[in-house]
């Protein structure tokens, strides 16, 4: 499978042209198109959230840490700076020493993280999380295909580099990264397929609206030009 820097290198790039692209067609502004890009490029470590002391495990849950403990004085007001560096600190520790190691006991690497199921799942999931901090329909749903193709580049990266070109072979990790589920993990896939189903639910009031951004989308996408004008260029030549 590919490194922790080929990993992360490419989901880099992915978002980056992803983010470029909603950047064109105005769909949002620089400050949520550099979040996006952002969140694109951690998501192509998501999958490896369950290989045990990995470095993409621990980069994410540094990150999580950190934007938890930073985010606390936005949910809960503190009469004290020592009571809010307290309360900071102790959310940093819990998710790092406890939830990180209790996340690393229950989790098999290329198990159900490594699948389909997985990345709709987390796609989902970001549309709602975008929706609850007060966020628009439109950039709920362009987090979604952000954090999705993150994933995505993650699993092909993996399943590309089962295949020994070299030698002529297929390794014998070919075909558990981009599997549609896990079936070795059937309680993590049904609690996977519950929490789309839930998730699915919720997003039906947002039907039309849905639709109507989808729309919107597609007419931004045909006016921008995706080849250079070649005849402005002939002055220069």
């Amino acid at each position: 499978m590919a490194n922790f820097e080929t990993h992360f290198q490419s989901s880099i790039i992915t978002s980056a042209a992803f983010s470029s692209t909603v950047l064109a067609t105005s769909l949002a502004n620089p400050l949520d198109t550099f979040i996006l890009f952002i969140i694109g490029s951690l998501s192509g470590l998501l999958p490896d959230l369950d290989a045990d002391k990995s470095r993409s495990l621990n980069s994410l849950f540094s990150v999580l840490s950190l934007c938890a403990a930073i985010g606390l004085p936005l949910m809960i007001k503190f009469d004290s700076l020592l009571t809010l560096w307290g309360s900071a600190l102790c959310v940093y520790t819990v998710l790092m020493h406890i939830v990180k190691p209790l996340f690393e006991s229950l989790t098999v690497h290329r198990g159900a993280m490594h699948s389909l199921l997985f990345v709709l799942m987390c796609s989902l999931i970001s549309i709602h999380l975008a929706l609850l901090l007060g966020k628009s329909l439109s950039f709920s749903v362009l987090l979604s295909l952000s954090v999705g193709i993150g994933m995505l580049t993650h699993l092909i990266l993996d399943e590309c580099y089962s295949v020994d070109i070299s030698n002529n072979e297929i390794k014998a990790s070919f075909g558990s990264a981009l599997k549609p589920i896990a079936l070795g993990a059937p309680w993590a896939s049904l609690i996977q397929l519950c929490i789309i189903g839930g998730a699915l639910y919720l997003l039906v009031p947002y039907k039309e609206k849905l639709l109507t951004v989808v729309q919107s989308w597609q007419y931004k996408l045909a006016a921008v030009p995706l080849m250079p004008n070649l005849e402005a260029l002939k002055i220069w030549v």
